[in-house]
């Protein structure tokens, strides 16, 4: 197991009540505070590997689907997430050094960590980065060029972390959206996949999906709306998904 980095106490003093799933620590980050951090070049998923569940985003549904079944965590505000395990604290997808399974969709969630956008309040519309410095991504040694700063100014790496974590936020935005429309039509039920393997049986409860019955039964003023603004087709790569489920099986 990877040992993370220890946090100083008065950065700690600055994180939220409440953190992200896999987030042990978010600071904001400051030139003052963080102007000797380097960002590592290697990358280890290991902090993701009792995750089973790892959140998406809607236009990451086209790619996941290939791999994962997505389902829904929760029913008044549905997250959508790539099932990554068939069970509680096993990642089936990280190896023992850290690795992701070759060839397989790296969710956005997993690669905007160690940062995060933070609403500064809740009456005031400026997000703040921040970044779980407990992550061995971070070093305090390193070449000009893996930065976070330089100048008094963010560095080129820590522009492009900023860029990613804005679309990120941004696909958020839109996935909670849709997310929040199938509730208001009542399309959010709860649902069970039975997994037979090797003579093994596992019940995979829990988890919620959009009802494709209830989708049928909407009037056609509905369905035309859904279609005509691409809800339809996110729908789709969600049902095709659960085909996954089959080669959640196999690791059984």
């Amino acid at each position: 197991m990877v040992k993370r980095r220890a946090v100083d106490r008065k950065d700690k003093e600055l994180q939220p009540e409440k953190l992200p799933t896999l987030y042990k620590t978010l600071i904001p980050l400051t030139e003052q505070r963080h102007g000797n951090l380097f960002l590592s070049p290697e990358r280890t998923f290991e902090y993701a590997s009792a995750a089973n569940a790892i959140p998406v985003t809607t236009e990451e549904f086209p790619q996941a689907m290939r791999h994962y079944p997505i389902v829904l965590a929760g029913k008044n505000e549905p997250t959508p997430v790539a099932l990554v395990g068939y069970a509680p604290g096993r990642n089936d997808h990280v190896d023992a050094d850290g690795n992701w399974r070759q060839g397989a969709y790296v969710p956005a969630y997993l690669r905007r960590y160690p940062f995060c956008y933070i609403r500064e309040s809740a009456d005031k519309d400026r997000n703040i980065l921040c970044a779980d410095l407990s992550s061995t991504i971070f070093a305090t040694d390193g070449t000009e060029d893996r930065a976070l700063f330089k100048d008094g100014e963010p560095g080129e790496l820590l522009r492009n972390v900023m860029d990613f974590a804005n679309r990120y936020e941004a696909a958020l935005q839109r996935t909670r959206a849709m997310m929040q429309e199938a509730v208001a039509l009542d399309l959010v039920d709860p649902s069970t996949v039975t997994i037979s393997t090797g003579g093994k049986t596992l019940k995979v409860e829990g988890f919620f999906i959009i009802s494709e019955e209830k989708l049928r039964k909407l009037p056609d003023d509905k369905l035309a709306s859904l279609a005509r603004r691409g809800l339809l087709n996110v729908y789709a790569a969600h049902h095709l998904s659960m085909t996954n489920f089959s080669s959640l099986g196999t690791s059984l």
